[in-house]
């Protein structure tokens, strides 16, 4: 849990700034909806936040109506997830196809490594740092430093998960020698670190959103649209683990569709964004030995609000290279290395679904990918069946 709520940090502030919130909107999200979702979801090790399949939904709402419909709509759509839990709709994402899943992660994979990526380019000139200068180089070194430490701890010791080990060790070699790293605090601003009770949100209705039949109209579309995007990702991560942990075990579609909707409309009651579960975090929170337990996701959540109350300082000099290489490593372990090797060997109609998938899922988004997979793979076994009709007489 501890592990998994430092990667948090960087993506829930970036999902922020996709959004158009303050990054503590979005590290509350995350606290909020991580929380109720892991504890009432599908299965253990699902780690949730703000998410950026979600936030590019939004974004647009919150540019012409403010981030307070942000929060209504994230309750709509908790509303929403929830009465497609208990209509049983979760049970539909068994429909999707394999080559869909294997486009699925390979464009995730995609997705997170130019995320990552951003984090070497200059702000000034925006093209990638340079190994001649300090920053380059520290970046690129503590990147790899830490990437090195997280296959190598271990070997070493397993009393400490490798990504928090790696994370630590990093960090304090980054203090020691006095490198001009980012932190979080310069990516997401000293005020978002300043700590202490103010910073805790208050619950309640989002201000300045008038309940009338004019404000669902502007709403509920977004809502439709964030509760699928939301449920799909999070159903097709439960299924993912499912796979990884080989444990016997099936997440039910239904608690986790329940458990998303409770976590956003909770997330909304706080000023949040909403979100869903996010597959990077997750797999890191099972490789770190916490697909075990609901646990593992629920003190991710209470880690993290301990941090931005309590340790604020401590949380802020974490060195952005240090979470990046982790992420980077997420990445590496996440894209479907086997489906380049058998594109030669599958029918040609399933390659093409996980390119169209895969590309999709990049240019576009999940929602749009996964339905255009599907289609296209009833389509082609649609033809192959009409190929194959033989008469007798």
């Amino acid at each position: 849990g501890l592990a998994v709520s430092l990667a948090m940090v960087p993506e829930a502030v970036a999902f922020s700034f996709v959004a158009g919130v303050s990054p503590l909107v979005g590290l509350w999200t995350t606290v909020t909806l991580g929380f109720v979702a892991a504890s009432l979801g599908g299965r253990a090790g699902i780690c949730s936040s703000s998410s950026g399949a979600c936030s590019v939904v939004v974004a647009s709402l919150c540019a012409t109506h403010g981030p307070a419909y942000l929060s209504a709509c994230a309750m709509l759509a908790g509303l929403l997830q929830i009465g497609g839990g208990l209509l049983g709709l979760g049970k539909l994402i068994r429909l999707v196809p394999h080559p869909v899943m294997l486009g699925f992660v390979n464009g995730l994979a995609v997705v997170m490594t130019k995320a990552q990526l951003g984090h070497f380019r200059d702000a000034a000139t925006g093209g990638f740092l340079s190994l001649t200068t300090g920053a380059g180089a520290s970046m690129y070194g503590v990147t790899a430093l830490t990437m090195a430490l997280v296959k190598l701890l271990p070997k070493v010791t397993t009393a400490v998960p490798p990504t928090l080990g790696a994370v630590a060790l990093s960090a304090i070699f980054a203090k020691f020698f006095s490198l001009p790293v980012k932190t979080l605090a310069d990516v997401a601003g000293r005020a978002t670190f300043a700590g202490g009770w103010s910073v805790i949100p208050k619950i309640g209705l989002p201000a300045g959103v008038p309940l009338s039949l004019e404000t669902l109209k502007i709403v509920l579309p977004f809502a439709i649209t964030m509760s699928a995007v939301g449920c799909i990702e999070s159903l097709l991560t439960m299924q993912l683990l499912d796979g990884m942990m080989d444990d016997g075990k099936r997440g039910s579609t239904k608690r986790e569709c329940i458990g998303q909707g409770c976590g956003n409309i909770l997330s909304g009651l706080t000023g949040g964004i909403g979100g869903c579960a996010l597959l990077g975090q997750s797999i890191i929170n099972v490789q770190s030995g916490g697909g075990i337990s609901r646990w593992s996701g629920m003190s991710m959540a209470l880690f993290l609000a301990c941090g931005i109350v309590a340790a604020a300082p401590l949380l802020a000099s974490v060195p952005v290279a240090s979470l990046v290489g982790v992420m980077l490593l997420v990445c590496q372990s996440t894209f479907s290395w086997s489906s380049l090797r058998l594109l030669r060997k599958i029918p040609k109609l399933d390659a093409l679904v996980i390119a169209l998938v895969s590309i999709t899922t990049v240019q576009k988004d999940l929602a749009y990918a996964v339905v255009a997979g599907t289609i296209a793979s009833a389509l082609g076994f649609a033809w192959k069946q009409s190929t194959n009709l033989t008469a007798s007489t």
